[in-house]
């Protein structure tokens, strides 16, 4: 079950947050895993980002994005619950994308149909973490507290593009947790690193970059020490090279890298990061990365920094 609360913003400057209406708002929520003894219950709150799709019309669309604290009533526990290894913290963080349809029964109400996926993780604070993935459907009614008539956008016509090239400086921070072994304990170890890119925008919503990435990650130092890596350092330098896809203030980054200073029996040479980045007016551009080998996540970085 879940309920929530947003506000359209139907003013031409928050329809330039993503060149389109978007409601944005809070949810909470309550559900059942079909495992009481091993896995329990949830519930949780957070925020959500929506951009509708054929907003107007009777039938409309729209896809949701959200973020947020869920409690665990049912955790690991090597003597008492050994076998959820899904989940290891009571309070986790909870991410999930909605694709939803809306139909207007009359001015205020409107009928919602969802398909829902969502994921419970610890982001590698505690071991173990294979986390939980929530695919779901669902039936809903929305209700709108009042109705105002939707603005024109053909007469707001798009600020041309002025600058073409563009760079980006980016802080980035993480913890990952190293398990348990025969002879070291669990550790929870930080990770910093400077991401410096450059590029040039095709278009308003396509662009090139490319730039470097310097990681200095205790955690792949520890990991080294245990792979006996011998006059092997762990810092490491990476070279990367991508796509931008820009929604107004909102950048989605997809850029191959190539790990050019590494341990050198240390392999992959090679991955993927993936970000998603909101940037202020004043350049201020804050978010998260991805990065992984294949199907297989390394981990998630905080990011932050500025836009030029």
């Amino acid at each position: 079950m879940e309920i929530n609360y947003s506000w359209t913003g139907l003013q031409r400057r928050a329809w330039e947050q993503c060149n389109c209406f978007a409601r944005v708002g809070t949810y909470a929520n309550y559900i059942g895993f079909g495992n009481p003894v091993a896995l329990g219950r949830t519930a949780g709150a957070g925020l959500f980002f929506e951009p509708l799709i054929r907003y107007g019309h009777r039938t409309y669309f729209s896809v949701r994005a959200s973020v947020g604290l869920t409690y665990v009533t049912r955790i690991y526990d090597p003597i008492t619950n050994p076998t959820n290894r899904h989940v290891s913290l009571p309070v986790s963080s909870m991410i999930g994308l909605s694709v939803n349809g809306y139909y207007q029964l009359n001015s205020r109400f409107h009928l919602t149909v969802s398909g829902n996926y969502n994921h419970i993780s610890n982001g590698g604070t505690r071991q173990p973490n294979q986390g939980l993935n929530l695919p779901s459907a669902s039936l809903g009614l929305t209700y709108l507290t009042r109705t105002s008539p939707q603005p024109d956008t053909q007469l707001w016509t798009r600020t041309p593009l002025t600058r073409r090239w563009l760079a980006r400086v980016l802080l980035l921070g993480s913890v990952r947790v190293l398990p348990q072994t025969a002879t070291t304990p669990e550790m929870a170890l930080p990770l910093f690193g400077l991401k410096l890119l450059a590029g040039y925008r095709l278009s308003s919503a396509h662009a090139l970059s490319g730039g470097v990435e310097f990681v200095d990650d205790q955690y792949f130092r520890e990991q080294v020490k245990q792979w006996r890596y011998v006059n092997q350092q762990y810092r490491q330098a990476t070279l990367l090279a991508g796509y931008e896809f820009w929604h107004g203030r909102y950048l989605f980054t997809a850029h191959m890298g190539w790990n050019v200073v590494r341990p050198q029996p240390y392999k992959p040479a090679t991955y993927q990061k993936y970000g998603l980045l909101y940037r202020l007016n004043n350049g201020l551009t804050f978010g998260f990365d991805v990065k992984a080998f294949g199907d297989d996540t390394k981990g998630f970085q905080l990011a932050g920094g500025m836009s030029f």
